[in-house]
Parts: structure tokens; C-alpha cells; sequence
């Protein structure tokens, strides 16, 4: 019986050590496995990163070439080959509207203005209309005209009756060159004649001839004309040529009475603050220009 029970202990024994050789192995293919699965891993992750980083370093070397401004551009202006300088960009920093080509921008005019070194894209051009035969450069010195007005301002003309009756003659016409009341337009052959009639019109009427600038002349769309020239009138014109220069005349010495009134309103007072906020409107305007150039 002793023997017996020995010797089941000893199969005991030899088979706990047997489970816990097999348990052992076991674990040590686990652990093996383990790292081996952690290690490819490793690799697959490090040959990505590597691709990807590759691929940012060739996407960042790569440069394309784009046009930049070399002064300031004003709103409104036609771009010249001498305004233009080319420089490489990386590639990925270029956006998608930028005009690479010189010929896409030559002869293209500003929507906005632009600071130097402003890259050139197609969203701040449009192209230029071509001009047509009948475009004329005509002086006028009979329509009121805003204080502020200036040179290359762009303006509406309109014509307003006594009754009310409130009518546009011309659209959208950039002034050419400013001299105190007299100003100057580019007009087509119809314009001109649209222009003759509201003249007389406004001589034999009572009416006033007067201008309004556009906010944002190069975004807003131009408005449409709605003054009806008078067939009547064109034949006043026809028959007595005098009339427009006579009406031209009277037109003219009643705007310069009327700036003459505003000037003579201005007090030294009024004159001296105005002097000094040109004085320091001067002075900002030179400190902006600075900071820009440190920049």
C-alpha cells in the first residue's frame, strides 16, 4: 500500500512538472511572439514615417514661380511689365489662384489696392475693355462736384429737376484729371450727346448737373443710366448751336457761386483744425509708410 502511494505521488509530481514545463514553453513562445509582432510593428511604423517625411521634404523643396508687385498699386490701375518682379515660392504656400504666367496679368487692372511685394492672384484683376472709336477726353466745368473729390475718382453724373425727378446721365466714368471745378471724362459719342441734352435741359429747367464717387469703385457694379436725352432738345441743339455753350456757361458760373459761398463760409477757425488734421493726417500716413518698409 506504501509503495503504492508513493509511487502515485511520484506520477503526481512528474505530471505537475510535465504542465508546468509545457506551461513555461508556453509562455516563452507568448513573450517571443510578443516582441517579434512588436518589432515588425516597429518597422512597418518606421517605414511610413519615413515615406511621409520624404514626401513633406520633396513636397517643401518643391518651388514654383510666381509675380510680385514692386511698388504700390492703387485701385483701379492698369499692372505694366515694369510693375512686376518673378520670385519662387514653395510650392505648397502658393494659393491656388495665383497668376504664374506674365501675359495672364499685363495689362489687367487692380480691383483693390496693392502694397509692394504683394503676391499677384486672379481674384484682385480684371481684364481691361478695349477701348472704342468714339471714346473722346471731354473737359466739363458745369456739374457740381463733391469736396473730396479728386484725380481718378470714379463718379456717377446725375441730373435732378425742381419737381424732384432725380435722373443718372453718366456711369461709372473715372475722372481723368481734376483742376479745381473743372474735371475730365472719357465719353463715348452717345455719351456726349446724353451729356449736351441734360445740359440744356437743366439751363432751360432750373435743374442741377451734379457727381456722386463710388465707395468701392472696383467691386461695385456700375449703375445704369436712366436720364432720357430729349429729342426736343437735340433739336434746340441742332438748330441753335449757341444754346449749349450758353447753358455750359450758365451751368458753370452757378457751380463756381456755389463753391465760392462754401469757401466763403470757411472761417480761419474751421481753416486752422482743417490744417491740422492734414498736418496729422500727413504725419501717420508717413509712420505707416515706415513701419511697412521696416517690415
Amino acid at each position: 500500500m506504501f509503495r503504492l502511494r508513493q509511487r502515485t505521488r511520484h506520477m503526481l509530481y512528474a505530471a505537475l512538472t510535465g504542465a508546468g514545463i509545457v506551461m513555461f514553453v508556453f509562455i516563452v513562445y507568448l513573450v517571443i511572439s510578443q516582441n517579434h509582432n512588436k518589432q515588425s510593428m516597429n518597422l512597418i511604423e518606421q517605414k511610413y514615417e519615413g515615406e511621409i517625411n520624404r514626401l513633406k521634404e520633396g513636397k517643401a523643396n518643391q518651388m514654383t514661380s510666381g509675380w510680385i508687385t514692386v511698388r504700390e498699386i492703387g485701385a483701379g490701375e492698369k499692372l505694366r511689365t515694369t510693375d512686376l518682379e518673378q520670385k519662387d515660392f514653395p510650392a505648397d504656400r502658393v494659393p491656388s489662384d495665383a497668376l504664374l504666367q506674365k501675359d495672364d496679368i499685363e495689362g489687367k487692372i487692380t480691383k483693390i489696392a496693392l502694397k509692394s511685394k504683394t503676391l499677384v492672384t486672379g481674384s484682385v484683376l480684371y481684364e481691361a475693355e478695349a477701348a472704342s472709336n468714339d471714346l473722346r477726353n471731354r473737359e466739363i466745368s458745369f456739374v457740381k462736384i463733391p469736396a473730396v473729390l479728386k484725380s481718378k475718382d470714379v463718379i456717377d453724373v446725375r441730373i435732378q429737376f425742381p419737381t424732384g425727378q432725380d435722373y443718372i446721365i453718366l456711369s461709372k466714368k473715372k475722372v481723368k484729371d481734376l483742376k479745381t471745378t473743372t474735371m475730365t471724362l472719357t465719353l463715348t459719342e452717345s455719351e456726349i450727346l446724353s451729356l449736351s441734352s441734360a445740359v440744356v435741359d437743366a439751363y432751360l429747367h432750373k435743374a442741377s448737373i451734379y457727381a456722386l464717387t463710388y465707395v468701392e469703385p472696383e467691386l461695385q457694379m456700375s449703375a445704369i443710366p436712366t436720364y432720357p436725352a430729349n429729342d426736343e432738345v437735340l433739336k434746340l441743339i441742332s438748330k441753335d448751336p449757341n444754346i449749349l455753350r450758353r447753358a455750359e456757361q450758365g451751368l458753370s458760373h452757378t457751380s463756381r457761386a456755389l463753391l465760392e459761398k462754401d469757401l466763403s463760409a470757411l472761417t480761419p477757425q474751421s481753416a486752422t483744425e482743417f490744417e491740422g488734421k492734414q498736418v496729422e493726417y500727413l504725419q501717420s500716413a508717413q509712420q505707416t509708410d515706415q513701419n511697412t518698409q521696416v517690415k
